[in-house]
């Protein structure tokens, strides 16, 4: 009998989460971000879940190359959520333009473009907590 592994892998579900961030010339500012998704990582109930991150700027990996990461490992579900406050041109147009170009390449690929931080279900409880 001869196992169709394409035809399995395209029944499986395998997602992937990818943080999008600004990125910095300053190391400790990055680290943050990795720091972020190891945590993220701990938190998880689910290993089946990859978890990466991205910088648009200043430094790697790119969008591009955490989303090609995503896709070599199998993901047929990635969600992009921008590590951003607000919706800037970052938030609006360059993250959506990377999307774009891989829907193209990738159509039996769902990209879902999660929300922003500041978008968040309770963000204005968060800021709270913290004072």
């Amino acid at each position: 009998m001869i196992i169709n592994i394409d035809k399995i892998q395209k029944r499986i579900k395998m997602e992937a989460l990818i943080i999008v961030a600004h990125g910095s010339k300053i190391k400790t500012s990055n680290d943050e971000i990795k720091n972020i998704v190891e945590k993220i990582k701990a938190n998880l109930e689910n290993n089946e879940l990859l978890v990466l991150y991205s910088f648009l700027e200043l430094t790697e990996p790119s969008i591009f190359i955490s989303m090609n990461k995503a896709i070599a490992n199998g993901c047929n579900v990635i969600k992009i959520f921008p590590y951003f406050l607000a919706a800037g041109k970052h938030v609006k147009e360059d993250i959506p333009i990377e999307i774009r170009k891989f829907k193209k390449q990738y159509p039996d690929i769902k990209f879902e473009l999660l929300p922003h931080i500041g978008e968040c279900k309770g963000i204005e409880n968060l800021i709270l907590s913290n004072i």
